[in-house]
């Protein structure tokens, strides 16, 4: 339903923002929680990418003595492709800063807590009768508050409509909806990469 904006006051505008903003610190803790979880599941993908990576390169080096595929050019080739994507992708990943954009939008959520306290606090006053703020004073506060409001939010990245979505879900309908995120399909090819690179070497085995 559309605002009224001409009829709009000041109290009945504090309250609002303090639900926006309600809503936006939620969206930017789940991106936190998005991020970090990145970050943890690439550590993990990256460790076995690099065993496997230095294991076909040490067979394409000595391994003529446990069979003759190795001294191939095909595993060579193989093994010097996968080494470069690891190197590569690592690099890629690395520049994404997962962790450190994950701690940037906690600190974030947190900046968005203090406005929305701030926020409350002048309901307070204005309840009160010993501290009650009048109209001027109220509005020139709100517009304090709304000014660093705009300072952070220029100052930080868009979360993802997938932190949206889950940031309105309980705990346990958050697993329904799926992150068809860019970030999240990558990792998810190389998660799948690291269980084929064994059948791959399996292969050649039984083929040399």
């Amino acid at each position: 339903m559309s605002r009224e904006y001409k009829n709009i006051e000041i109290l009945s505008e504090i309250e609002h923002k303090i639900n926006t903003f309600n809503t936006i610190r939620n969206t930017r803790i789940k991106m936190s929680q998005r991020l970090k979880s990145y970050s943890d599941r690439w550590k993990l993908v990256f460790f076995v990418l690099n065993i496997e990576a230095v294991i076909f390169v040490l067979l394409s080096l000595g391994g003529k003595e446990i069979s003759p595929i190795f001294t191939k050019t095909i595993f060579s080739v193989l093994s010097g492709l996968f080494s470069i994507y690891v190197i590569l992708i690592q690099y890629y990943i690395n520049e994404l800063n997962y962790n450190e954009r994950a701690l940037k939008v906690h600190y974030h959520q947190l900046d968005i807590e203090d406005l929305i306290l701030r926020l409350k606090d002048l309901l307070v006053k204005n309840n009160s009768r010993e501290n009650k703020l009048d109209e001027r004073n109220l509005i020139s506060e709100f517009n304090t508050i709304m000014f660093e409001y705009q300072t952070i939010l220029k100052n930080n990245e868009n979360h993802e409509p997938i932190d949206f979505l889950r940031s309105k879900k309980s705990k346990e309908e958050e697993k329904t909806v799926k992150d068809f995120t860019i970030d999240n399909v990558i990792l998810h090819v190389n998660q799948w990469l690291i269980f084929f690179i064994p059948i791959l070497f399996t292969i050649l085995f039984l083929w040399g």
